[in-house]
């Protein structure tokens, strides 16, 4: 799993990691063979070979798909998380249609950050799935320099036998970038490192500071 805890934004929000381009044909019958596929999109680990290809796709629930497609990665031997767009067939195969990277990253000491930066965020929800703490933010940008992101992890609370995880969501916003359009941004943070019961986790928003408990 990728363990840096700054990242430029674009390509957090913009880069696809790997896509594969369908063709589509569509005739004329109205018959339902010829409707729509049912695409799904979920958050997903994906896991490459030694060869650098995606080898399994692992979803939040547990169930695994081995992909029969050739789709390349970047680095051979890891695991991504990534946004996937995908359809299950009849016969339990998975047919993956886009997977796209996002930022995910274990969170690390505020010392331990050469920068600190707290710049607001729209915050749309919070969850926990799969093992990972998930964010779906939206940041206002043009697209101009690139945006910073982080997890710090603040403290590990045992209260009444139960542990407490508090992180903040860091974000250096650069100076050159305007505030004009809203761009969605998913992320996720590694938990499996942790045993805690509960996690908190406070983000800079525009009506101020935000703390979600799940």
């Amino acid at each position: 799993m990728n363990n840096m805890s700054i990242y430029h934004n674009r390509q957090v929000a913009s880069t696809i990691l790997f896509v594969l381009m369908l063709f589509c044909w569509f005739g004329c019958s109205t018959d339902e063979d010829d409707a729509v596929p049912a695409y799904k999109i979920d958050l997903v680990e994906a896991n490459t070979d030694h060869d650098g290809n995606v080898s399994v796709i692992r979803f939040d629930n547990g169930k695994t798909y081995t992909v029969d497609q050739t789709i390349a990665a970047e680095t051979a031997d890891t695991t991504y998380r990534c946004m996937c767009t995908y359809m299950i067939n009849a016969n339990q195969k998975i047919s993956v249609y886009g997977l796209t990277h996002i930022f995910s990253a274990n969170p690390r000491q505020r010392a331990d950050f050469k920068a600190v930066a707290f710049d607001p965020v729209n915050l749309t929800s919070c969850w926990k799935s799969g093992g990972y703490l998930n964010l779906h933010i939206g940041l206002l940008t043009t697209d101009v320099g690139s945006h910073r992101f982080g997890f710090c992890e603040d403290s590990v609370v045992n209260r009444s036998g139960c542990q407490m995880l508090y992180l903040t969501l860091m974000h250096g916003r650069p100076e050159e970038d305007a505030e004009s359009y809203t761009k969605e941004i998913f992320m996720s943070i590694p938990l499996r490192q942790y045993t805690c019961d509960s996690v908190c986790i406070r983000v800079q928003t525009y009506e101020g500071w935000k703390q979600v408990v799940r």
